[in-house]
Protein backbone atom coordinates (compact mmCIF):
# COMPACT_ATOMS: atom_id res chain seq x y z
CA UNK A 1 0.00 0.00 0.00
CA UNK A 2 2.81 2.37 1.06
CA UNK A 3 4.90 1.69 -2.49
CA UNK A 4 1.51 2.41 -4.33
CA UNK A 5 1.12 6.22 -2.58
CA UNK A 6 4.54 6.71 -3.13
CA UNK A 7 4.01 5.67 -6.89
CA UNK A 8 0.97 7.89 -7.31
CA UNK A 9 3.33 10.79 -5.12
CA UNK A 10 5.84 10.45 -7.76
CA UNK A 11 3.23 10.84 -10.97
CA UNK A 12 1.61 13.82 -9.17
CA UNK A 13 4.84 15.58 -8.45
CA UNK A 14 6.08 14.29 -12.38
CA UNK A 15 2.78 16.42 -13.84
CA UNK A 16 2.53 19.54 -11.31
CA UNK A 17 6.32 19.86 -12.25
CA UNK A 18 5.34 19.63 -16.34
CA UNK A 19 2.42 22.16 -15.96
CA UNK A 20 4.91 24.25 -13.82
CA UNK A 21 7.49 24.11 -17.03
CA UNK A 22 4.45 24.52 -19.73
CA UNK A 23 4.08 27.69 -17.77
CA UNK A 24 6.97 29.44 -17.71
CA UNK A 25 7.73 28.67 -21.67
CA UNK A 26 4.56 30.03 -21.93
CA UNK A 27 4.75 33.22 -20.23
CA UNK A 28 8.60 33.25 -21.79
CA UNK A 29 7.47 33.70 -24.99
CA UNK A 30 5.04 35.44 -24.67
CA UNK A 31 7.17 37.92 -23.42
CA UNK A 32 9.64 37.69 -26.51
CA UNK A 33 6.19 38.18 -28.60
CA UNK A 34 5.55 41.73 -26.58
CA UNK A 35 9.39 42.44 -27.00
CA UNK A 36 9.18 42.08 -30.77
CA UNK A 37 5.85 44.41 -30.57
CA UNK A 38 7.83 47.09 -29.06
CA UNK A 39 10.70 47.33 -31.24
CA UNK A 40 11.81 50.72 -30.70
CA UNK A 41 15.47 50.25 -32.53
CA UNK A 42 15.01 53.50 -34.48
CA UNK A 43 15.07 54.13 -38.19
CA UNK A 44 18.04 56.60 -39.08
CA UNK A 45 17.84 56.07 -42.58
CA UNK A 46 16.28 53.85 -45.55
CA UNK A 47 13.61 53.80 -48.54
CA UNK A 48 11.93 51.13 -49.49
CA UNK A 49 8.76 50.73 -52.04
CA UNK A 50 5.86 48.58 -50.03
CA UNK A 51 3.90 46.87 -52.86
CA UNK A 52 0.79 44.96 -52.31
CA UNK A 53 -0.77 42.70 -55.17
CA UNK A 54 -4.71 41.45 -55.60
CA UNK A 55 -4.05 39.04 -52.56
CA UNK A 56 -2.37 41.60 -50.33
CA UNK A 57 0.73 39.26 -50.90
CA UNK A 58 3.81 41.91 -50.11
CA UNK A 59 6.83 42.91 -51.91
CA UNK A 60 9.20 45.65 -50.38
CA UNK A 61 12.16 46.95 -52.29
CA UNK A 62 14.85 48.52 -50.88
CA UNK A 63 16.45 51.58 -52.81
CA UNK A 64 18.82 54.28 -52.91
CA UNK A 65 19.43 57.04 -55.02
CA UNK A 66 21.38 57.27 -57.69
CA UNK A 67 23.77 60.00 -59.12
CA UNK A 68 20.96 61.92 -60.87
CA UNK A 69 18.42 61.24 -58.20
CA UNK A 70 16.76 58.38 -59.37
CA UNK A 71 15.61 55.46 -57.11
CA UNK A 72 17.47 52.22 -57.89
CA UNK A 73 17.03 48.91 -55.56
CA UNK A 74 19.79 47.74 -53.70
CA UNK A 75 19.78 44.46 -52.46
CA UNK A 76 16.67 42.11 -52.27
CA UNK A 77 13.49 42.51 -52.23
CA UNK A 78 11.90 40.66 -49.61
CA UNK A 79 8.45 39.25 -49.57
CA UNK A 80 5.31 38.63 -46.93
CA UNK A 81 2.37 36.10 -47.89
CA UNK A 82 -1.01 36.80 -46.99
CA UNK A 83 -2.30 36.21 -44.29
CA UNK A 84 0.20 38.53 -42.07
CA UNK A 85 0.08 40.21 -39.00
CA UNK A 86 0.47 44.27 -38.67
CA UNK A 87 3.76 43.28 -36.71
CA UNK A 88 4.98 40.97 -39.35
CA UNK A 89 4.93 43.58 -42.42
CA UNK A 90 6.54 45.97 -39.98
CA UNK A 91 9.46 44.38 -39.43
CA UNK A 92 9.80 43.25 -42.80
CA UNK A 93 9.86 47.09 -44.00
CA UNK A 94 11.85 47.74 -40.65
CA UNK A 95 14.53 45.06 -41.86
CA UNK A 96 14.15 46.27 -45.38
CA UNK A 97 15.34 49.63 -44.61
CA UNK A 98 18.13 48.68 -42.46
CA UNK A 99 19.34 47.40 -45.70
CA UNK A 100 19.93 50.66 -47.48
CA UNK A 101 22.81 51.94 -46.11
CA UNK A 102 26.51 51.82 -48.04
CA UNK A 103 24.44 49.09 -50.26
CA UNK A 104 25.81 48.27 -54.50
CA UNK A 105 22.83 49.52 -56.89
CA UNK A 106 21.63 46.71 -58.62
CA UNK A 107 20.60 47.23 -62.58
CA UNK A 108 16.87 46.85 -63.91
CA UNK A 109 17.55 43.84 -65.31
CA UNK A 110 19.32 42.42 -62.20
CA UNK A 111 16.29 43.49 -60.13
CA UNK A 112 13.78 42.11 -62.72
CA UNK A 113 15.48 38.79 -61.88
CA UNK A 114 15.17 38.72 -58.39
CA UNK A 115 11.20 39.44 -58.84
CA UNK A 116 11.06 36.70 -61.76
CA UNK A 117 9.61 39.30 -63.97
CA UNK A 118 10.52 40.14 -67.41
CA UNK A 119 9.66 44.13 -67.43
CA UNK A 120 8.95 46.66 -64.82
CA UNK A 121 4.99 46.78 -66.19
CA UNK A 122 4.53 43.10 -65.84
CA UNK A 123 5.39 43.62 -61.93
CA UNK A 124 3.80 46.38 -61.31
CA UNK A 125 0.52 45.62 -63.58
CA UNK A 126 -2.31 45.37 -60.49
CA UNK A 127 -0.05 46.22 -57.20
CA UNK A 128 -0.98 48.95 -54.76
CA UNK A 129 2.33 50.84 -53.61
CA UNK A 130 3.30 53.07 -50.41
CA UNK A 131 6.14 54.76 -50.67
CA UNK A 132 8.51 55.12 -46.98
CA UNK A 133 11.73 57.07 -46.74
CA UNK A 134 13.84 58.14 -43.84
CA UNK A 135 14.04 62.41 -43.33
CA UNK A 136 15.84 63.36 -41.07
CA UNK A 137 14.17 66.36 -39.92
CA UNK A 138 10.77 64.83 -39.41
CA UNK A 139 11.54 60.82 -39.32
CA UNK A 140 9.28 57.82 -41.54
CA UNK A 141 7.49 59.35 -43.93
CA UNK A 142 4.52 57.25 -45.87
CA UNK A 143 3.41 58.30 -48.78
CA UNK A 144 0.15 56.77 -50.77
CA UNK A 145 0.81 56.16 -54.58
CA UNK A 146 -1.66 55.51 -57.94
CA UNK A 147 -0.16 53.79 -60.75
CA UNK A 148 -0.25 55.31 -64.09
CA UNK A 149 -0.56 53.91 -67.33
CA UNK A 150 2.80 53.51 -67.94
CA UNK A 151 3.77 51.56 -64.89
CA UNK A 152 5.39 54.07 -62.87
CA UNK A 153 4.18 55.48 -59.52
CA UNK A 154 3.63 58.88 -58.86
CA UNK A 155 2.37 60.80 -54.72
CA UNK A 156 -1.67 61.49 -54.04
CA UNK A 157 -0.53 64.15 -52.02
CA UNK A 158 2.45 66.56 -52.15
CA UNK A 159 4.64 66.56 -49.04
CA UNK A 160 4.25 64.28 -46.26
CA UNK A 161 1.20 62.05 -46.60
CA UNK A 162 1.74 60.36 -42.82
CA UNK A 163 4.42 61.21 -40.57
CA UNK A 164 6.31 58.54 -38.04
CA UNK A 165 8.33 58.51 -35.04
CA UNK A 166 11.70 57.21 -36.36
CA UNK A 167 11.32 55.12 -32.84
CA UNK A 168 8.21 53.82 -34.07
CA UNK A 169 7.14 50.14 -32.92
CA UNK A 170 7.06 47.62 -35.75
CA UNK A 171 3.37 46.60 -35.14
CA UNK A 172 2.40 50.15 -35.15
CA UNK A 173 4.53 50.91 -38.14
CA UNK A 174 2.26 47.62 -39.73
CA UNK A 175 -0.61 49.14 -38.49
CA UNK A 176 -0.22 52.37 -40.19
CA UNK A 177 1.09 50.88 -43.46
CA UNK A 178 -2.17 48.83 -44.00
CA UNK A 179 -4.64 51.41 -42.92
CA UNK A 180 -3.00 53.86 -45.93
CA UNK A 181 -3.33 50.75 -48.06
CA UNK A 182 -7.24 51.59 -49.48
CA UNK A 183 -5.72 55.29 -50.28
CA UNK A 184 -3.49 53.40 -52.77
CA UNK A 185 -4.65 53.47 -56.47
Amino acid sequence: MEDRFLMYLFYGSAIVLILILVFILLVVKRKNKLKKAVNKTSINYGNVCVFFDEDNNVTVIPYKKDKHGIGRAVENPMFLKAPYKPLELGSLVRSSMAMCSGKIIHSDSQLMSKLKCKSWDEFAKGKRNISIYYKEALGIVLNTTKRKPDGTYSFNFRGYEKVLKKDVSDEELGIVIMSLLERCR
